[in-house]
């Protein structure tokens, strides 16, 4: 849950020891910079920045969001789960712009990637059933809003849950 600048600064770090570690004679030390350093590699090519992105999300500060998520070039090197939430970032992003097309892409394919948070599966569904309800296809709509009946989902997103129950005459 790193930006790249403090992944940079952290590796500086790591081999500034390291080479402290070497001059002195303090293996136990090279070997565990050694080693933080090849953690904070991995965990750039493998979980990005899409964890710090997505709770940008969760607070609603797409703009940041969007900033953050933006750091990850190469998302076909995230992890399986990694990159389903990168989509689902993105999805929302994109729905925040009004680029429905594309946000109805991201956002189906985030949910066939593998989201398994039912909350978060909860709320891709939500947005999708929104959307269609703007394009006025309530047929597709009330597909999207079915597919929420037996998910559990937080208290704070309910009341979003009656008013488009309300909207879909459910």
């Amino acid at each position: 849950m790193f930006t790249p600048f403090s992944r940079i600064i952290l590796l500086l770090l790591c081999a500034a020891l390291s080479v402290t570690a070497a001059v002195i004679g303090i293996w136990s030390l090279l070997i565990i910079t050694s080693i933080c350093s090849v953690i904070l590699l991995f965990g750039y090519f493998r979980k990005g920045s899409v964890a710090l992105a997505l709770s940008q999300l969760r607070k609603e500060d797409y703009a940041e969001a969007e900033r953050i998520i933006d750091y990850t070039t190469q998302p076909d090197r995230l992890d399986k789960k990694q990159k389903a939430y990168y989509l689902f970032v993105k999805g929302f992003i994109a729905r925040e712009k009004d680029n429905f097309d594309e946000a109805k892409i991201l956002l189906e394919e985030s949910l066939n990637d593998g989201i398994k948070n039912q909350n978060d599966i909860a709320m891709a569904l939500l947005a999708l059933t929104d959307m269609e309800m703007v394009r006025k296809n309530r047929i597709k709509a009330r597909e999207y809003f079915v597919q929420m009946k037996d998910l559990k989902v937080k208290q704070d997103m309910m009341p979003a849950i009656r008013k488009m129950q309300e909207w879909l005459g459910l």
